[in-house]
């Protein structure tokens, strides 16, 4: 079972939004609307496992990790007919 079971636990791992932000690089903006939506796009998903394996080494989300979560998140929007915008 992994550790991240939504978009909201990967944005958790680091101690703060902030610190997210300043590693992923990108703005505490984006990264309070991808908390907002359970959502990050696909674009920012090396960044993100690049910024988590500098931080976090064997614990970092991966890219099957964010594949995962893309495909749950798309199943339930294509089912609820939500729109992500992040």
């Amino acid at each position: 079972m992994t550790k991240f079971m939504t978009f909201k636990d990967v944005i958790e791992a680091w101690p703060s939004r902030k610190d997210c932000a300043a590693e992923v690089g990108v703005t505490l903006a984006m990264v309070n609307k991808w908390h907002e939506l359970d959502s990050i796009r696909g674009v920012y998903f090396m960044h993100i496992v690049e910024a988590s394996k500098s931080r976090h080494g064997a614990d970092a989300v991966t890219s099957d990790d964010l594949c995962r979560l893309a495909a749950r998140h798309a199943s339930l929007k294509s089912s609820s007919g939500r729109e992500s915008a992040a």
